[in-house]
């Protein structure tokens, strides 16, 4: 019985005592890592947005503060604005930053 027939059938796992070589050890440790590290890197790259600039009104409804307020903030440097040309936008990272600082 190969290794993927034991591991859609857990049931027949019971009992079982395996005898492998420490090579194929080693390579299943290594490959397992290596699984691993690669879905913890996915899982922080789509939970870290360092870089996605929100509106004002984006960054109010996630504060539930009104935009004088965003305004009152930039003004005091607690939470910094980029202007881009005529508009407003704000870092996510600043935005959880200051949250992280606040909280």
């Amino acid at each position: 019985m190969d290794i993927e027939t034991l591991k859609k059938n857990m049931a027949f796992t019971k009992g079982i005592i395996l005898q492998i070589e420490g090579s194929d050890l080693f390579t299943f440790a290594d490959k397992l890592v290596k699984d691993t590290a690669s879905k913890v890197e996915q899982r922080i790259k789509a939970e870290n947005k360092p870089d996605e600039l929100l509106t004002r009104q984006q960054v109010g409804k996630m504060l539930g503060v009104t935009l004088s307020t965003l305004w009152r903030w930039d003004n005091n440097g607690v939470l910094t604005a980029i202007r881009i040309g005529n508009k407003v936008r704000y870092r996510y990272s600043d935005i959880e930053a200051t949250i992280t600082k606040k909280g």
